[in-house]
C-alpha cells in the first residue's frame, strides 16, 4: 500500500489519541483494582480465594487493553487521517479558475514591456478571451492576499476589477505566495467543478510559505499552475519618489534588483502536479498553457494525494470492541 503524504487533518487531536487510550486504561485499571479491595474487605482470605478461583486477571487486563486501545483508533480516526494517492477523472465538466496575481512593486520591472504587471494582465485577459467558459476568480496578493473578484461568468465585471487591480490594491509591503493560495482556496465553491488555481508572480516569496501551502491545497484536490513573469537576469523596480518623479527602488543605499525566482515556482507548481511556464514577452507561455488546460492534458494533477483512510481506524476499532466482548474472564476450565 502507498502510505505517501501521511498525515491527520487535525493533527491536535490525532496526539490525543493515544492519552485517550491511557486514560481509559487507567481508568479501568483502577476500577478493576477497587473492586478486587472491596471483595477482600467483605470475605475472608480463604473465601476470597474460593469466590475468585474461576476468575482470570490476566484475560481482564487482555480485555482493558483492547478497549484502551479501540478508543485511541476511535479518536485517531475523527482526526482525519490521510495517506496514498487516488486516481480522478482528468477532465471535469468545467473548470472554475482562480487567477492569482503579484501586485507587489517587483512587478513593475520593466524587463517586459511596459511592465512585468501589465504583461501579467494583458495574458489574463486574452486567457479569459480565448477560453470562453467555465467561472473565473481573482486574487491580488503582496505581502497579504484579497479577492478582488468572487468567482464569476459575468467576464464584463471581471474584466473591470482586473483594469482596476494595480500596485496600490494592497497595502500591505512584500510578497507571500502561501497566504496569496490560501486565499485563492477560499474563493472555490463546493461544487464538482475542476478547480484550477493560476498565480502569476515573479516567485520572490519572501515569506517562504508557497510550497507547504500548495502541498495543502493538493490534498483538497486543487491544480496549481505557476507562470513565471519576468527574466532571470531582472531588472531594477520603478517607483514614483516623494516629489512625483519616478525614481529607482532602494535598500540601504543600492538599488534593489529583482529577478524571476523559477525553483521556487516549479516546486509550488510540482507540489500540485500542476505546471510551471514563464510568461514570455507575447504571453506564449500563458497560451501553452491555456491550450493544455483544454485539451485536458495539463491533469498529470488529477491524482488526489492524501486519500481519507478513516475506514482503516474505525474497522480495526469494531474488531477490537468485538473480540473483547467474546473474551470472557473465566479461565479455561480443565478436562
Amino acid at each position: 500500500m502507498d502510505f505517501a503524504d501521511f498525515h491527520f487533518e487535525t493533527t491536535w487531536l490525532a496526539l490525543t489519541a493515544p492519552f485517550a487510550g491511557a486514560a481509559l486504561l487507567g481508568a479501568l485499571r483502577w476500577t478493576e483494582t477497587r473492586r478486587r479491595r472491596g471483595l477482600a474487605a467483605f470475605a475472608a482470605e480463604r473465601l476470597l480465594a474460593r469466590l475468585t478461583a474461576g476468575y482470570s486477571a490476566a484475560r481482564r487486563r487482555t480485555k482493558d487493553g483492547a478497549l484502551a486501545l479501540a478508543a485511541a483508533l476511535l479518536v485517531a480516526a475523527l482526526a482525519g487521517p490521510r495517506w496514498g494517492r487516488e486516481m480522478t477523472e482528468a477532465k471535469a465538466a468545467a473548470e472554475d479558475v482562480v487567477f492569482v496575481l503579484d501586485v507587489s512593486k517587483s512587478m513593475l520591472v520593466a524587463d517586459m514591456r511596459p511592465n512585468r504587471l501589465a504583461r501579467a494582465k494583458a495574458s489574463i485577459g486574452n486567457f479569459i478571451r480565448r477560453k470562453g467558459t467555465g467561472s473565473v476568480g481573482l486574487v491580488a496578493f503582496a505581502g497579504s492576499g484579497f479577492l478582488q473578484c468572487p468567482l464569476t461568468r459575468d467576464y464584463d465585471a471581471f474584466f473591470r476589477t482586473l483594469e482596476e487591480t494595480d500596485t496600490a490594491s494592497i497595502q500591505v509591503p512584500g510578497t507571500d505566495l502561501g497566504r496569496a493560495l490560501a486565499e485563492a482556496e477560499l474563493a472555490f465553491a463546493p461544487n464538482r467543478n475542476r478547480k484550477l488555481v493560476i498565480i502569476l508572480t515573479d516567485g520572490e516569496d519572501l515569506e517562504a510559505g508557497g510550497v507547504d501551502t500548495a502541498k495543502k491545497l493538493a490534498r483538497q484536490g486543487l491544480v496549481v499552475h505557476t507562470v513565471g513573469v519576468g527574466t532571470p537576469a531582472g531588472g531594477t523596480i520603478t517607483v514614483i519618489n516623494d516629489v512625483g518623479a519616478a525614481d529607482t527602488l532602494k535598500s540601504g543605499g543600492e538599488e534593489v534588483l529583482s529577478r524571476l525566482d523559477e525553483d521556487t515556482l516549479a516546486k509550488v507548481a510540482e507540489a500540485t502536479n500542476g505546471r510551471y511556464v514563464r510568461l514570455g514577452q507575447a504571453g506564449e507561455g500563458m497560451e501553452a498553457l491555456r491550450l493544455a488546460i483544454q485539451a485536458g492534458t495539463d491533469a498529470t494533477g488529477s491524482a488526489r494525494r492524501g486519500v481519507p483512510r478513516e475506514e482503516w481506524f474505525l474497522t480495526l476499532a469494531l474488531l477490537l470492541l468485538l473480540a473483547e466482548s467474546l473474551l470472557s474472564t473465566r479461565r479455561p476450565v480443565a478436562p
